[in-house]
């Protein structure tokens, strides 16, 4: 079992990071109406087939692991990408509909993601979006969202609009299994993992050109310790995060038990370096013009999604792995 990328997997995840920080850049967040998928990126990241990474070849995918999964959806992640990206490639795996799976696959159709809200469905993506995908341990369910009324709720996070949806439709495809909700969990904490390297890699740069009383803020202990704090952190959640990924890719019968491992450290090394990041910066760290605030924002509404901290130790408790 490797655990870091190779070889070619390494390739992947350059191809993603040059791919999405043209076509996906943190930048948009700070331009109004920015939030969600559009369609023309939707349409670019099925052309290049992102959507399609852990899908079989004879289904039209590229037949990749869990692996090169979680090395793009870290990448998503480094640039706050919306949760339609993960719903979207969720959506290829359980439609058995050629047509509707490649019309998915390719970008043609859009495809939101729906958590139950009480009676109500809470979804994340795009107003344009053509189907809600909500997803369980057990069950996967993908449901129309044409002739439905939702109503538009404030959010937190400038990657992610939410809306509420009263009346459930019915579904165009199911699956049963676990399959789509481990994929969904390893790609959530993926994300976080890659918010909690961009939080570190800001901070760091930060250090060496910012100055006080005439040194740089890096030479300070009340800055270096923290930092270092933020790669220790980083480190745990990456390593449990490729763990996870290869045991998925090996068919491991403790993989969920990893994965909910993933998926703590993930939250725990997002939310407390995007922190980090912002108190360290000072002032700047806040103000609307800077990404420290959007990585903090994102990571909030991820750690939310597949697991978070009380359901997953919950898990843990009783856990057992394999040797």
């Amino acid at each position: 079992m490797y655990l870091a990328p190779d070889g070619d997997e390494l390739g992947i995840a350059q191809a993603a990071a040059e791919f999405l920080a043209e076509a996906m850049s943190i930048e948009r967040l700070h331009r109004a109406a920015c939030a969600d998928m559009s369609a023309d990126l939707r349409h670019a990241l099925g052309g290049m087939g992102w959507f399609a990474l852990a899908l079989p070849e004879d289904a039209g995918g590229s037949g990749l692991s869990a692996v090169e999964h979680a090395l793009f959806f870290r990448e998503v992640g480094r640039q706050c990408g919306p949760v339609d990206v993960l719903a979207q490639c969720l959506a290829a795996t359980i439609v058995e509909d050629v047509t509707l799976r490649s019309a998915i696959a390719n970008g043609d159709a859009g495809v939101a993601l729906a958590v139950e809200d009480g009676t109500r469905l809470r979804i994340f993506g795009s107003e344009n979006a053509a189907f809600m995908l909500q997803l369980g341990r057990d069950r996967s369910d993908l449901y129309p969202l044409e002739n439905t009324a939702s109503e538009p709720r404030a959010s937190l996070d400038p990657a992610t609009s939410i809306r509420l949806l009263d009346r459930v439709p019915t579904a165009v495809a199911s699956d049963t299994g676990d399959c789509a909700w481990r994929l969904g969990q390893l790609g959530t904490a993926a994300m976080l993992v890659g918010i909690a390297e961009a939080s570190l890699d800001q901070i760091v740069d930060y250090a060496k050109v910012r100055e006080t009383f005439g040194k740089k803020i890096g030479s300070w202990q009340a800055v270096r310790h923290p930092c270092a704090d933020m790669a220790v952190r980083l480190e745990a959640a990456r390593a449990q995060l490729w763990f996870a990924a290869t045991a998925m890719k090996e068919g491991r019968g403790d993989a969920g038990v990893h994965l909910d491992a993933a998926k703590y450290l993930a939250n725990q090394a997002a939310l407390a370096n995007a922190d980090t990041n912002i108190q360290l910066h000072g002032g700047i760290g806040v103000t609307d013009e800077h990404h420290a605030h959007l990585y903090l924002k994102h990571a909030l509404v991820l750690a939310r999604l597949f697991g978070g901290r009380r359901e997953v130790l919950g898990r843990l408790l009783h856990a057992e792995v394999e040797d």
